[in-house]
């Protein structure tokens, strides 16, 4: 555990008093072959039996932080009445055991892919450049088991991140596309390696992702090298465009049969944007998921 992650606080309930649980969760850890890292394995259960081919999943990074939000979600913002059911995903959060919010050594490394130009440190001393062992987890291992676990539908689960976790998630889509249908990216740091993702090469086959960006309108952030050398290039895209609309209209041009979708969340900064961020989610998962039905 390093010294900048959110730890547990010491425990300071009275006599007699129970920890609150979630209802319909359960929870493991998992050491990761390939990164050597353990990580702890959040799961929330809908209120529902499988459908026919099983549960779609949400797959939910930085968990420790952000599955107890995509569980509200879920529940709520999905909800078909007072009376009615929710949305059948299930949402697996990825988190760090004896982290309370963030462990930022730890996704620092998982969440970046490797750059040759860059070194294998950033200017705080973290390691960067593991997301390709990450990936290699989340594939041989996290998936598998929770196929074995739970009755899931191997063609319906998504992967949401925000930041340096949006940043992974558009990595895998360009990289790794057929490991999620969806891929869900808020604030993705397009600013990693000076444009790198926009100088990946395209992946063979016939794929046809479903990608959800978004950013909220207060962000200010470093614009890839694509923003701001867009006009020599002779691209369309305007050079002093918003970084995420940037990438947007990128994909959509180098991968036109896949569903791209953008959205500019007023009022949201960097630090907020997940809440309005995690209601454009579950519009975006439960489209499909209701017309599945």
């Amino acid at each position: 555990m390093t010294a900048d992650s959110a730890t547990q606080p010491a425990d300071t309930r009275p006599a007699g008093t129970q920890p609150v649980m979630l209802p319909d969760t359960q929870q493991w850890e998992l050491h990761g072959e390939a990164t050597g890292r353990d990580y702890l394995i959040q799961v929330s259960l809908p209120d529902a039996p499988p459908p026919a081919g099983g549960y779609p999943v949400l797959y939910v990074l930085d968990g420790n932080a952000r599955f107890p939000l995509a569980m509200v979600g879920r529940d709520s913002l999905t909800l078909r009445g007072p009376d009615g059911g929710t949305s059948p995903w299930l949402i697996v959060g990825i988190g760090y055991p004896d982290t309370r919010r963030f462990d930022s050594s730890a996704r620092s490394e998982d969440y970046t892919p490797a750059v040759s130009s860059m070194p294998a440190v950033d200017s705080r001393g973290r390691p960067v450049g593991g997301a390709d062992r990450f990936q290699s987890f989340l594939q041989d291992q996290l998936l598998p088991q929770v196929a074995v676990r739970f009755d899931v539908d191997a063609s319906r689960r998504a992967l949401l991140g925000h930041s340096y976790g949006g940043l992974f998630a558009l990595y895998t889509a360009l990289t790794r596309p057929n490991l999620f249908s969806d891929y869900i990216a808020i604030s993705p740091s397009l600013w990693w390696g000076d444009g790198f993702l926009y100088e990946l090469p395209p992946v063979s086959g016939n794929v046809n992702a479903r990608v959800l960006l978004g950013a909220g309108n207060q962000e200010r952030g470093r614009k890839p090298a694509f923003a701001t050398n867009a006009a020599r290039q002779g691209d369309a895209s305007p050079a002093m465009c918003d970084n995420v609309a940037c990438f947007a209209r990128w994909l959509e041009s180098h991968h036109p049969q896949w569903t791209i979708e953008h959205q500019s969340f007023v009022g949201s900064n960097h630090g907020n944007v997940m809440w309005p961020a995690m209601q454009a989610a579950w519009r975006f998962l439960d489209a499909t998921s209701s017309i599945s039905r």
